[in-house]
C-alpha cells in the first residue's frame, strides 16, 4: 500500500534534500485546494507553544515537552500525542473563525497507537444527551469515523469505515460533505457514504476546533498517536482529488507491517484451579504438537511449561501461585512465531474453602467414619455448599467429611457442655472458623434461616443412634430445594427413624441383608417456582420465569461473591445470568462462576479467556442452562459444565468445525436438542474498550447474522439437522412452546453472501419470518415481512401462539407487530369464520419511546401471560389494545425482568414492581448494571454483581439472593 523509502537513508545530504523537496511539493499539492486552515506538525512551525498554520489560524500546543512532542528526524516528520494532557487548541470558540457551511473537505494523515470510544483528530461538535451540532473526524474504538450535522436532520450523523484500522499505522484519512452526500476515505478510498444529512452545516453556538481531542462541553478523550498534517476545506473534493492526494504522499510512509496471526486455539484455553497455589492450563489445537505455555509472574520472570505429549489436548501445571497476583501466559506453536494471543490470569479470584491438616484431633475410630462418610455424601446430590449437623458427640464425623468434602459444616448443640468439648476439638485439628463451627441452641429457636443447607446430617445419629428432637418435616424446612438432602443413618432402631421421617418422600437404602441402613430424603424444587435458562428468562424470550412465588415483601437470604474485581464493566450489555436445577450462573469477565442459588456458595469458577460476548440487544447470549447444567458457546465448540461441580462433562462441535473458520454463535437447549447457529470465526461483539452500544451508529447497531442453524442431540453429541436460506439475524432467533424454532432473516443477496458475519442494517433488506420444526429443521412455513423500521435493533417473542416482532427506528420510535405463529381462526361480525395463514399480522402499534434517557429506547419487552410489556405501555397480547401506560419509571439503563406477579428493573438502585398492587420499591445502596441482571427463579430473586464500573450513587457491589417474606 505505501512504497518503502529506504533509499533516504543512502547519503544524509540527499536526505535533508528530499524531505525539503518532499515538504515543499506537500505544500504546493494543498495549494491546489484552498484551505480554510492547514496544519503541518514540524518542528521549525512551533513558536513558543503555538504551531503556525499553513493556512488559517495558529494553534496552541497544550502539553509541550511532556505528553507532546515533535519528531523531525524521521520522516514523515509529525507531532507525538500521548492522550494525557496533549491537544491543539485552534480555537476555544469557533465563532472567531471562518468554517464551512455549504460544504467540507476534512483531510489527516494520522496513526493512532491507542484506540478510544470516542478519539477525535479534528473536530468542531456539541454532541451533548439529544443536542447534536457541528462536525468531527476521528475514530471510535478501532474505526475511523466522520460525522455531521446539516440543516436536514436534528442529529449527527456518524461514517464509520467498516474495517479496524491497525494499531501503529500510518493512514490517510478524508471526510467529505457536499450539502446532500456524506463520505469517509480510507488511504484514498472510499469507506462510507449516506445521504441522511442535507444542506448548510449546523454549527453549536460555542464550540471548540480542536485537533488530536474529541472535545465539547461534556466530554474531552485526548488522542493517543501522531499526526503528519490536517486540513479543513470549504469546499468537497471528489474522488479523484482524495487519491491523488493519497498518492502525493503515501511513499512517505512505512508500509504496515503485515499483522501476524496469532495461533488458533480449537478448545480453551481454561485455567483450573487444583489447591491455593497450584492450578492447571487445558487447551486443544487443529494439529498435534509438543504443548508448550509462556508463563510469566507478576516479578516478570516468565518460563516455559511444557507438555511432551505429542497431542492436540494438553495440560500444564503451574505452580508456587502467590495470593494476589496478576500472572499472563502464551500458548506457543511449533514455530518461534507461532503463538497464540496474551491471555491473563489473577491468582486472587480463588473461592474455594482452605485446606485443613487435621493436625492432632481425638476422633473415634476413624476407619469406620471414613465409610460411614463417603456413604453419607454419596447420598447427597452436592457436592459442596452448608451442611447442617444437628447434634455431636465429639466431631469425629464432621473432621472426616471436611477430609473428603467441600461443605462448609455447622453443627447445632443444645448441651453448651458438648458444644464446647467439640469447638476445643475442632480448632485442636485446625478446622474450627475456617471449616466449619458450633452454634449453641436448636432449630425450634429458628436460629437459621430457610431453605439454607444442602446436606443435613446427624453425628448424634451416627455415633449414638439418637434421632434429633425437632421433628423432620421442621428439619425438611431448612434443606435447600431442588436436591438438598437429609441423610440419616437407621439408628438404633430403623423404625423409630422411619417414624421421624414421617410423611416425608423418602428413599430407604438397603444393605445385601435387605435390611434399610440409610434413610434418604431430598426436597424437590419449590411448587410454583421457574428458572431463568436463558437470556431472556426461556427459549420463548419473554423476559419472564413465570415463577409464583416472588412477590410481595423481600428479605436479603445471602450476600458476597462474586464482586465487581472479576466482572466486566457494566456498559457493553453483557449475557445475563442463569438460573436452574438450584444453581446460578455468572459470566465475569472470562471467569465463569458457579453458585448455590439458595446460599450463595461459590460451587466453582473458571478462568476462560476465550468466552465473551456482548451487545445483547444485536446478538444472543452466550450460554444457556438446564437442571443439567451449564451450556456454553466457546470458540467452534459449545461446552457443557456440570451444574455442581464445573467438570467439562460433554463437548458438541459447530459444522464443520475441523476447518477452523466457523464458530459456534446462537444457543438455545430445549428437552435434548441443543440449538445453535454458526457465523465466521471472530463474529463477536466483545466491548472491552468501554462501548455502550446506545447510539445510532453502525458500530453500535449491526446485527450479528449466523449462516445455518442446527440442532444436535445432547445424549449423542450427533447433527440431527441444519438450515441454511437466508441471513439469519440471531436476535430474533425464539423458540415456541409449540416445538418451533422463529426467526427473522434476510434473503437480500448481499447479506447472504455475508451471512456469518456483523452486518449493518442497510445490508439485511427483503426481510422474512422463518419457522423449523425444532426436532427436523425442516421448514414449517416463510412469510415475507417489511420489518425495515426496526433499526436500532430487532427482538423477536413467542407467547400464546403469538410472534411479537418489535424494535425502534432511528428516531427512537417503537414498531411492534404482532404475527400468527400458526394457522389462526377469526370471526366477523356476523359469526363467520374465516382462517388466516401463519405469519400473518394480527396487529401492530407505533409509538414514541417514553423513557427518554438510558436505553428506553433498546428495552427488551416483557411477556406474562396475554400482557405485553413494551417500553412504557402495556398491551393486551391479543388485540393489541394498550391497557396502562403507567410502567414504574426506570432511572437506568437495564432492561426489565419478570415473575409471574412482580416486574424487576434498575432504578435509581434494584426496583420491584408489584403487579398485584401496584406498588413500587427499592433495595437501597446497590444496583445491577446496563442489561439484564435481576432474575427471578426457584422463588428467589437473584441479583448478581453486574455494576463494575459504575460511577452513579450506590454504595455496595455485591452479588445478593432475595427471598420473598412470605417463603421464611
Amino acid at each position: 500500500m505505501r512504497a518503502n523509502h529506504s533509499l533516504l537513508y543512502i547519503w544524509p545530504v540527499f536526505v535533508a534534500t528530499s524531505i525539503i523537496s518532499i515538504f515543499v511539493s506537500s505544500v504546493s499539492a494543498a495549494a491546489d485546494s484552498p484551505a480554510l486552515g492547514h496544519w503541518l506538525f514540524s518542528l521549525d512551525r512551533v513558536k513558543g507553544t503555538t504551531i503556525q498554520a499553513v493556512v488559517g489560524a495558529d494553534a496552541k500546543i497544550e502539553g509541550l515537552g511532556r505528553s507532546v512532542s515533535f519528531a523531525d528526524a524521521s520522516s514523515p516528520k509529525h507531532v507525538k500525542l500521548t492522550g494525557n494532557g496533549s491537544r491543539i487548541e485552534v480555537a476555544s470558540n469557533i465563532s472567531s473563525l471562518k468554517m464551512p457551511k455549504q460544504a467540507i473537505t476534512l483531510e489527516a494523515w494520522v496513526r493512532i497507537d491507542k484506540p478510544a470510544q470516542w478519539g477525535g483528530i479534528i473536530g468542531a461538535l456539541q454532541d451533548n444527551g439529544t443536542y447534536e451540532k457541528g462536525w468531527l473526524l476521528g475514530y471510535q474504538n478501532k474505526n475511523f469515523c466522520f460525522a455531521i450535522n446539516s440543516e436536514g436532520s436534528s442529529k449527527l450523523t456518524y461514517l464509520t469505515s467498516p474495517s479496524d484500522f491497525q494499531i501503529g499505522q500510518w493512514y490517510h484519512l478524508v471526510g467529505i460533505y457536499d450539502g446532500v452526500t456524506q463520505k469517509l476515505f480510507v488511504d484514498g478510498k472510499i469507506a462510507a457514504e449516506e445521504t441522511e444529512q442535507n444542506g448548510q452545516i449546523v454549527y453549536p453556538p460555542k464550540a471548540w476546533l480542536e485537533i488530536g481531542a474529541y472535545h465539547d462541553d461534556d466530554e474531552l478523550f485526548m488522542m493517543s498517536g501522531c499526526l503528519h498534517e490536517v486540513r479543513m476545506l470549504d469546499q468537497a473534493l471528489s474522488p479523484e482529488k482524495v487519491k491523488s492526494l493519497y498518492n502525493a504522499k503515501k511513499s512517505l510512509f512505512p508500509e504496515p507491517e503485515k499483522p501476524v496471526e496469532p495461533l488458533a486455539i480449537a478448545y480453551g484455553p481454561f485455567v483450573d484451579w487444583i489447591d491455593r497455589t497450584t492450578a492447571s492450563i487445558t487447551w486443544e489445537l487443529d494439529q498435534p504438537i509438543q504443548g508448550q505455555v509462556r508463563w510469566v509472574a507478576p516479578s516478570g520472570h516468565s518460563n516455559i511449561l511444557k507438555d511432551n505429549n505429542l497431542s492436540k489436548r494438553h495440560t500444564v501445571i503451574v505452580k508456587d501461585l502467590i495470593r494476589e497476583g496478576e500472572y499472563s501466559y502464551q500458548i506457543l506453536g511449533n514455530t518461534p512465531s507461532l503463538r497464540s494471543k496474551l491471555y491473563k490470569f489473577d491468582s486472587s479470584f480463588y473461592y474455594r474453602l482452605p485446606k485443613v491438616s487435621l493436625a492432632s484431633a481425638k476422633v473415634n475410630e476413624s476407619s469406620k467414619l471414613q465409610s460411614v462418610a463417603k456413604q453419607m455424601l454419596s447420598l447427597s446430590k452436592a457436592r459442596g455448599g452448608y451442611c447442617l449437623v444437628l447434634g455431636g458427640v465429639d466431631g469425629s464425623l464432621i473432621l472426616e467429611m471436611v477430609k473428603q468434602s467441600d461443605f462448609q459444616f455447622i453443627l447445632l448443640e443444645e448441651d453448651p457442655e458438648v458444644a464446647h468439648k467439640i469447638r476445643k476439638n475442632l480448632d485442636s485439628a485446625g478446622v474450627y472458623g475456617a471449616r466449619a463451627t458450633v452454634k449453641l441452641g436448636s432449630l425450634r429457636e429458628r436460629v437459621f434461616g430457610p431453605m439454607m443447607f444442602n446436606l443435613i446430617v446427624s453425628e448424634r445419629d451416627v455415633l449414638a443412634g439418637t434421632i434429633p428432637k425437632d421433628p423432620a418435616p421442621e428439619v425438611f424446612r431448612y434443606l435447600a430445594p431442588a436436591g438438598g438432602a437429609l441423610v440419616f443413618s437407621k439408628g438404633k432402631e430403623a423404625l423409630l427413624t422411619k417414624k421421624w421421617f414421617g410423611n416425608l418422600d423418602t428413599r430407604y437404602i438397603r444393605n445385601e441383608k435387605n435390611e434399610t441402613v440409610w434413610f434418604v430424603s431430598e426436597r424437590p424444587r419449590l411448587k410454583g417456582s421457574g428458572d431463568w435458562t436463558h437470556q431472556y428468562g426461556n427459549a420463548q424470550n419473554t423476559s419472564c420465569s413465570d415463577d409464583e412465588l416472588v412477590k410481595g415483601a423481600m428479605g436479603v437470604k445471602w450476600w458476597g461473591e462474586p464482586g465487581p474485581r472479576p466482572m466486566p464493566d457494566r456498559g457493553p450489555r453483557n449475557p445475563a445470568p442463569l438460573s436452574a436445577g438450584g444453581k446460578l450462573y455468572i459470566q465475569g469477565d472470562r471467569v465463569l462462576f458457579g453458585l448455590d442459588a439458595y446460599n450463595g456458595t461459590v460451587l466453582w469458577s473458571q478462568s476462560c479467556p476465550e468466552m465473551r460476548r456482548a451487545n445483547i440487544p444485536r446478538d444472543s447470549s452466550n450460554m444457556v442452562a438446564d437442571d443439567r447444567g451449564l451450556y456454553l458457546a466457546q470458540g467452534r465448540y459449545c461446552i457443557n459444565f456440570v451444574g455442581s461441580t464445573g467438570q467439562r462433562s460433554n463437548v458438541y462441535s459447530v459444522p464443520d468445525a475441523d476447518t477452523g473458520d466457523y464458530n459456534w454463535s446462537f444457543l438455545a437447549v430445549v428437552d435434548q436438542t441443543l440449538v445453535g447457529s454458526r457465523v465466521s470465526r471472530g463474529t463477536v461483539y466483545l466491548g472491552d474498550d468501554g462501548e455502550w452500544y446506545e447510539n445510532f451508529k453502525p458500530n453500535d447497531i449491526s446485527r450479528v447474522t449466523s449462516d445455518r442453524l442446527f440442532g444436535v442431540d445432547t445424549k449423542s453429541g450427533d447433527i440431527r439437522w441444519e438450515y441454511n436460506g437466508g441471513a439469519i439475524i440471531n436476535s430474533t432467533i425464539t423458540i415456541g412452546k409449540d416445538d418451533v424454532i422463529y426467526f427473522i432473516e434476510s434473503a437480500a443477496a448481499v447479506a447472504i453472501e455475508k451471512a456469518g458475519t456483523i452486518q449493518n442494517i442497510s445490508q439485511l433488506t427483503n426481510q422474512r419470518l422463518v419457522a423449523l420444526d425444532l426436532k427436523s429443521g425442516e421448514r414449517k412455513w416463510e412469510r415475507d415481512h417489511d420489518f425495515s423500521k426496526l433499526q436500532y435493533m430487532t427482538y423477536l417473542v413467542y407467547s400464546n401462539d403469538k410472534l411479537i416482532a418489535t424494535g425502534t427506528d432511528k428516531d427512537k420510535n417503537y414498531h411492534t407487530y404482532a404475527l400468527a405463529a400458526t394457522r389462526q381462526v377469526t370471526k366477523n361480525k356476523d359469526g363467520e369464520q374465516s382462517f388466516l395463514p401463519p405469519g400473518s399480522l394480527l396487529w401492530e402499534d407505533h409509538h414514541k419511546e417514553g423513557k427518554g434517557h438510558h436505553s428506553g429506547h433498546l428495552q427488551h419487552p416483557v411477556v406474562i401471560d396475554d400482557t405485553f410489556y413494551s417500553d412504557q405501555w402495556a398491551f393486551d397480547l391479543k388485540t393489541g389494545k394498550q391497557i396502562r401506560d403507567d410502567l414504574p419509571e426506570r432511572r437506568g439503563c437495564g432492561t426489565m425482568s419478570a415473575s409471574k406477579y412482580s416486574m424487576f428493573y434498575r432504578h435509581y438502585f434494584h426496583g420491584m414492581w408489584n403487579l398485584d398492587t401496584n406498588e413500587r420499591s427499592q433495595f437501597e445502596g446497590i444496583r445491577s448494571g446496563c442489561w439484564l441482571g435481576l432474575i427471578p427463579a426457584g422463588g428467589m430473586l437473584l441479583a448478581p454483581e453486574t455494576s463494575a464500573g459504575c460511577s452513579c450513587t450506590h454504595s455496595i457491589q455485591t452479588s445478593v439472593g432475595y427471598l420473598p417474606r412470605a417463603l421464611e
